[in-house]
């Protein structure tokens, strides 16, 4: 078999997993409402599970009439969930944990689709970072003060014996064009999204990028919900749905591979203006590299019970949640056709 094939042959046997638990439900109009809360613009192919359900009819299949609203950032996502004012979101393990475990959040984590973390550090050759222990001293641009980034980057050094304290921190976004400061040596290296990332390696040759997914087990991207959505029985079953329909939608993408992502690409720039499409080269690394993300998981919807603990540890050992918690009250297996697997 080659690679494309064997992935496929994973991820749709595990989608069939998903599809047999899901409920049939629906509206008056034969389609439930749920909303979806997106912590950064749907614009990004981080949502190209979303954008293809969305544009090949997976959610409408499945009974769903799917509304994707924006939030700036997880933290407001949580909050809007909790509230009961939204049933679904996808947002960081890290965020879950924090939220949970420190902050006692009745939130779970019910599902996740890109089970590689999608944050890259770049650097340059003039002083590249291609490992976790070349960060001890390192300045480092971040996104903002605190938050996944600057956590992700913490895990990353610890797993090189390297204390947060031996690390600079910079806030200086997220555009590519922050490679100048990077070129110029006004800081050593910046974190980025996995789509920015392959932009510049397209674009600046000098690039150098380093996957923490290479040091950590921490950074996937997880669907959660609040407790109380999950144990009602009408949600559960939209949610079921939710998930089902991202299993078909990443099945598809995973399948499309093996033509250059042509129709994924053609899917996805009819409804939404994804500036990666621009560079089909850009957007078809990208979405490669998403592919590998899906099929890192327990199935396409899964959540890996080790990885979970793994995590965890990880973001425990660095203080960020107590230790001495069981991560596993902060996840529900069940909606998503997994649970009882290892």
């Amino acid at each position: 078999m080659t690679r494309t094939t064997t992935r496929l042959a994973a991820v749709l046997l595990a989608a069939c997993l998903v599809l047999a638990g899901c409920g049939a439900g629906g509206g008056e109009d034969g389609r439930d409402r749920i909303t979806f809360l997106n912590i950064l613009p749907m614009e990004s192919l981080g949502y190209a599970a979303e954008m293809i359900a969305d544009t090949k009819g997976f959610f409408a299949a499945h009974g769903l009439d799917v509304t994707f609203e924006a939030t700036q950032g997880s933290a407001p996502a949580i909050q809007t969930l909790l509230a009961g004012s939204a049933e679904i979101s996808r947002i960081g393990d890290i965020e879950t944990m924090v939220a949970a475990g420190e902050r006692g959040a009745p939130l779970v984590a019910i599902g996740g689709v890109v089970h590689n973390g999608p944050l890259r550090l770049v650097s340059s050759q003039r002083a590249p970072v291609t490992d976790a222990a070349q960060l001890r001293g390192k300045l480092v641009g971040t996104p903002s003060e605190g938050g996944t980034s600057s956590i992700t980057l913490d895990l990353v050094a610890g797993s090189a014996g390297i204390a947060p304290a031996e690390l600079r921190r910079q806030v200086v976004g997220l555009s590519p064009g922050v490679f100048d400061l990077v070129n110029t040596g006004r800081v050593d290296a910046f974190i980025v999204s996995l789509d920015t990332a392959m932009l510049l390696q397209a674009t600046r040759p000098e690039a150098v990028v380093y996957d923490p997914n290479d040091a950590i087990s921490a950074g996937s991207q997880i669907y959660a919900t609040s407790k109380a959505t999950a144990t009602d029985p009408q949600e559960q079953d939209k949610l079921r749905r939710y998930l089902a329909a991202i299993a078909d939608a990443t099945a598809f993408i995973t399948a499309d591979e093996a033509g250059g992502f042509a129709e994924t690409l053609r899917l996805i720039g009819s409804k939404y203006q994804v500036s990666a499409l621009d560079r089909p080269e850009v957007a078809r690394a990208a979405l490669a590299a998403y592919v590998d993300g899906y099929a890192a998981g327990q199935g396409p919807t899964g959540i890996s019970p080790q990885r979970w603990q793994a995590t965890y540890d990880e973001v425990s050992s660095v203080g960020q949640v107590p230790a001495g918690l069981d991560p596993s009250q902060w996840l529900d297996a069940g909606l998503n056709g997994t649970e009882g697997a290892r």
